[in-house]
């Protein structure tokens, strides 16, 4: 009766250490192109987003593509925060996108690049961190980056095109990691049990 209950102790540990490694992060690319506003006259002098305008996946791979059963199809509308978005932040952001049942947490992002003549051909250049979740698959820390220019001459002076995409970070073994630990844990307690 001893050893049942240490055998049924060894399975329950050993189920619940395969539970965590199971678990599937989000992985591959998705990207986003639009329209926005700023709180100044040109993406070269902006230090925000004050509105997205159509926003919509332009492209996607991994998780996020065919064959994925939770796919977004390129065309889909993108929901985007409806704050102002400071480019240089450490103050996470909820909710800063969604589409397809995945939600984006930004939690910081800095200016890479920034320059031009305002009005004319000013750019801005941003990168982040964040974390995307949904559809069962585990919260995974992945990279951002946004660009936008000032409109072509003759374009409503107070829109600008952007283009963003969040890019699955790897998560450098740690699951192999754990997997293994789990399966040594297993092989020394059956060991020590059989002894």
């Amino acid at each position: 009766m001893k050893n049942i209950i240490k055998f049924a102790g060894v399975v329950a540990v050993a189920l619940a250490l395969t539970q965590t490694v199971r678990a599937v992060p989000i992985n591959g690319n998705i990207g986003f192109a639009g329209t926005v506003t700023y709180n100044t006259a040109s993406a070269g002098t902006a230090t925000q987003v004050t509105g997205w305008i159509n926003p919509t996946v332009f492209a996607d791979t991994g998780t996020f593509a065919t064959p994925s059963p939770f796919a977004v199809s390129v065309g889909t509308t993108a929901t985007f925060t409806s704050s102002a978005w400071n480019f240089v932040t450490s103050t996470p952001i909820n909710n800063f996108w969604s589409v397809g049942g995945y939600t984006f947490q930004l939690l910081s992002s800095y200016i890479v690049a920034q320059a031009g003549t305002p009005g004319i051909n000013g750019f801005v250049v941003v990168n982040g961190t964040g974390i995307v979740s949904g559809n069962g698959y585990t919260p995974t820390v992945m990279s951002w980056s946004f660009t936008s220019q000032d409109p072509k001459a003759g374009v409503n002076p107070d829109q600008w095109t952007f283009s963003a995409s969040a890019n699955s970070v790897p998560d450098g073994g740690a699951t192999v990691m754990l997997l293994g630990l789990a399966l040594s844990g297993v092989a020394l307690l059956k060991k020590k049990l059989t002894a």
